[in-house]
């Protein structure tokens, strides 16, 4: 007697266990899923024959024979409520009580995410522009050759993101990302 209300009993566990499982696998994928504006900024220069554009930090720009290279560390440059998201994950995220709701924040509504410091050496075009922020007096953008940018200090190339723009892995334009 006790093996007939054992099976069906056995049965029902079984069953119960595999409904559990695709539930809890169906959380973790929500939960998982990163959402597509955190991801827009990924490298992609690498793919022959792409256009890419991604940000990243300017470690080091040289010339050697006559060609110029930059090494990039890339990186996700967030704005919005893609910023808040990633660092409120993190932790990072400034928490305001306001008429009884919290209420996340980031300095100046950007972050960045480097979770990946690989750096990579890129040949730029002999067209390739720089766009640079000139914050000396009045704020204004303007357009550099390499040349014009090896002539200033290019250690100052590493305190800004820019936005590398690359077509079949060599770069056509670093545009400096305006941080407020």
């Amino acid at each position: 007697m006790n093996r007939r209300l054992f099976l069906p009993f056995a049965l029902l566990l079984s069953l119960a266990a595999g409904c559990r499982s695709e539930q809890e696998t169906a959380v973790a994928e929500a939960r998982d899923t990163v959402p597509s504006n955190l991801n827009r900024e990924v490298s992609k220069t690498e793919k022959v024959g792409k256009t890419a554009r991604s940000h990243a930090y300017i470690k080091r720009f040289y010339q050697e024979q006559g060609d110029y290279f930059v090494t990039v560390d890339y990186i996700q440059y967030l704005t919005g409520n893609a910023a808040i998201a990633a660092a409120r994950r993190r932790g990072d995220a400034a928490a305001d009580v306001q008429n009884g709701d919290t209420v996340y924040s980031v300095f100046n509504d950007y972050y960045i995410i480097n979770d990946d410091t690989k750096q990579r050496i890129l040949q730029l075009s002999p067209e390739a522009a720089f766009m640079l922020w000139d914050k000396s007096a009045a704020l204004r953008r303007y357009t550099a050759t390499p040349a014009e940018v090896m002539a200033l200090d290019t250690a100052l190339l590493r305190y800004a993101p820019f936005i590398v723009e690359t077509k079949r892995g060599i770069v056509t334009n670093l545009t400096e990302q305006f941080i407020p």
